[in-house]
């Protein structure tokens, strides 16, 4: 019987690596949709839906919250992507 080769080490973290990055990226994605939410909620008020009218400072709460959010994440992402390059230059 052959024995399994485990993967490199630098090969396992290159694979953490993506997983990480396509993880933050869906979280991204999942976000910038989240922030069409004040956008249709005045116009859905506009529309005539009472439901949703509520003070316009509630709807720049709400986008500013998650606008936040989709800023973090994308500085997170180039962050962690200059962070694995620079492993990866040191290990070479």
């Amino acid at each position: 019987m052959s024995k399994k080769r485990r993967p490199a080490k630098r090969d396992r973290a290159v694979a953490e690596y993506r997983a990480r990055e396509t993880r933050l990226k869906r979280y991204r994605t999942v976000v910038g949709f989240l922030g069409l939410i004040p956008f249709i909620g005045s116009l859905a008020c506009d529309g005539g839906l009472v439901v949703f009218c509520v003070p316009w400072s509630w709807y720049m709460a709400i986008w500013a919250a998650v606008f936040g959010a989709f800023i973090g994440l994308s500085i997170r992402l180039v962050r962690e992507r200059r962070r694995f390059e620079a492993q990866q230059s040191r290990a070479s």
